[in-house]
């Protein structure tokens, strides 16, 4: 019985790894975000400054011939309040779902946001005017096509702005969607995967309990050693789900006790012959898989057969991918292939390797053959 101590020196342990897990995911979210905003910080000024840059030069030795410190003025007061039109812009957005919508809505939206915050800019750029001496006589001169010229000429600058920012928004939009469909194919193809595993597991143990039933009747003295191999059989069967895959070796030793199990059962009826090359034996397989086919040999193989009963298990290499093959005495019938255990293995075969693998059964001479090829990992 464990001391007061030590259960509290465990329950903290975990509830400080927990905190540490949450803390590190945390941490990793912060830096994320902070260096997002130092990044779009970055560009608004690099940006900003860099139309200031534009437009002085071009007035400097395109237009005016001279530098003139009070365009250099104005200019960087069009830089702060696109700059602060264009954060409010984005934190209005930030609000809504409105990357959600159609692109004809959203490239709708940025040309009349376009428009709105290029006259927005140009008002601003008059209201130095209101503190001055005479300041009223600029809005005298404002004609609407002088006005609707500021306006277009800004709109250059706006727009590109727009466009960038819409552009990335987009494009995050998309990356999350296609992250988000990946995660539930993902989730699918494991829950899948699970089921079949969970189908499997009570497919083996009512075939070998009902191996160990009839063994019980036949030689009552074989079955303390039938039983040891039964109850490493199910220990097998029922941990198997755990793993995603497993090496060969260990899947061969596992059809080795089920084949022995039944070779009590058939006696001198059932021969198994295995033909494992050692090269592949370091190669992974999906658990009972093996197991599945040895196990379908038996039902629909050797109980069939009158007189004496083959099983040929081979696993080789053959270019760059693990070949392995039960063959049994018997003749090929599709309809008995309907149980869980085959119908279910191509299944499982095309959610771990991606298509890559290939699972047949066919009729060679008077023996049937289930092969299974699987590329290198």
């Amino acid at each position: 019985m464990t001391s007061y101590s030590e259960d509290y020196t465990a329950l903290n342990t975990n509830f400080l790894h927990s905190n540490k897990e949450k803390l590190n995911q945390q941490t990793v979210i912060y830096f994320a975000t902070m260096n997002n905003r130092k990044t779009y910080w970055l560009c608004q000024f690099i940006g900003w400054l860099g139309m200031v840059a534009i437009e002085t030069i071009n007035y400097t030795f395109f237009i005016t011939g001279k530098f003139n410190i009070e365009l250099l003025k104005e200019l960087l007061l069009y830089a702060m309040g696109g700059l602060v039109l264009t954060h409010l812009f984005k934190i209005i957005l930030s609000k809504t779902k409105f990357f959600h919508k159609s692109k004809t809505s959203i490239w709708l939206v940025a040309f009349v946001s376009t428009f709105i915050l290029s006259i927005s800019l140009v008002l601003i750029s008059f209201i130095p005017n209101l503190f001055q001496k005479n300041g009223m006589e600029a809005f005298k001169l404002l004609t609407p096509i002088y006005f609707l010229g500021m306006v277009m000429n800004w709109m250059r600058y706006m727009g590109v702005w727009i466009i960038i920012h819409f552009m990335y928004k987009i494009l995050q939009q998309n990356n999350a969607i296609i992250k988000e469909k990946m995660m539930i194919e993902n989730l699918a193809k494991t829950t899948e995967l699970e089921l079949l595993k969970t189908q499997l597991n009570p497919h083996f143990l009512f075939n070998a309990l009902n191996s160990i039933k009839a063994l019980v009747i036949i030689n009552p003295d074989q079955s303390r050693d039938a039983i040891v191999k039964l109850s490493e059989l199910l220990r097998f069967t029922l941990q198997y789900g755990k793993e995603r895959l497993i090496p060969i070796k260990d899947e061969i030793n596992e059809v080795r006790k089920y084949l022995e199990l039944e070779q009590l059962r058939f006696g001198k009826r059932l021969t198994v012959v295995y033909n494992i090359d050692e090269n592949t034996l370091s190669q992974t397989v999906p658990p009972a898989i093996v197991l599945t086919l040895a196990e379908n040999a038996v039902k629909h193989g050797v109980t069939k057969e009158i007189e004496n009963s083959i099983i040929v298990i081979t696993t080789l290499l053959e270019n760059d991918n693990l070949v392995i093959q039960i063959k049994n005495n018997g003749y090929y019938k599709p309809t008995d292939i309907t149980g869980i255990g085959l119908k279910h293995i191509a299944k499982r075969l095309d959610e771990i390797f991606q298509g890559k693998a290939v699972f047949s059964i066919y009729q060679e001479d008077k023996n049937v053959v289930a092969a299974i090829k699987i590329p290198f990992l």
